[in-house]
């Protein structure tokens, strides 16, 4: 009766921790989509929204290590003896009600999960054109003010001109 009592406590706290995964996700979701917009139009919030997404992927992880724990005590309490016990293999051990929430809220945290890597890939390629259009600025302003070639110093005498590509006439 114990054993059973574990068992149920068990599969409620893996409910539980199925539940605040998939809000994380969620939460996670709507931090990208916000990352995108600072992306593209609030550079200045980029390093806030960052750091709220390092902490939010902390917590996920930390829910995944116990949702692997439970999975783990949950699979030994049933007597399946493997490294690899995923919540599928529990399926069948719970009242159909039970198993359909677990399997339901499974394959919706899948669904998040993917898509929440499928913006964070966006958004990599955003960040990546924004600095390839960063340093070609970068290299074209620097090229402005660098001398030509042929270059001489003033103080030789031998010819005084303006620095190449200024593009400055002065009238006397």
């Amino acid at each position: 009766m114990a054993e059973n009592n574990k068992f149920t406590t068990d599969r409620m706290e893996l409910e539980e921790v199925l539940v605040r995964q998939f809000r994380s996700l969620q939460e996670l979701i709507a931090l990208t989509k916000k990352e995108r917009v600072c992306l593209l139009n609030e550079p200045e919030a980029i390093i806030q929204v960052v750091e709220d997404k390092e902490v939010l992927l902390d917590s996920i992880n930390l829910l995944e290590d116990r949702c692997r724990k439970i999975v783990q005590e949950l699979s030994l309490s049933v007597s399946l003896r493997s490294e690899n016990t995923s919540i599928r293999d529990l399926l069948p051990f719970f009242k159909a009600e039970e198993a359909s929430r677990v399997k339901n809220l499974s394959e919706g945290i899948t669904s998040l999960a993917s898509q929440a890597r499928e913006l964070n890939r966006a958004n990599q390629a955003i960040a990546a054109t924004k600095m390839e259009w960063l340093k070609a600025t970068q290299d074209f302003l620097i090229s402005i003010f660098q001398p030509e070639i042929g270059y001489r110093s003033p103080k030789s005498g031998q010819f005084n001109r303006e620095p190449a590509g200024v593009g400055i006439e002065i009238r006397v």
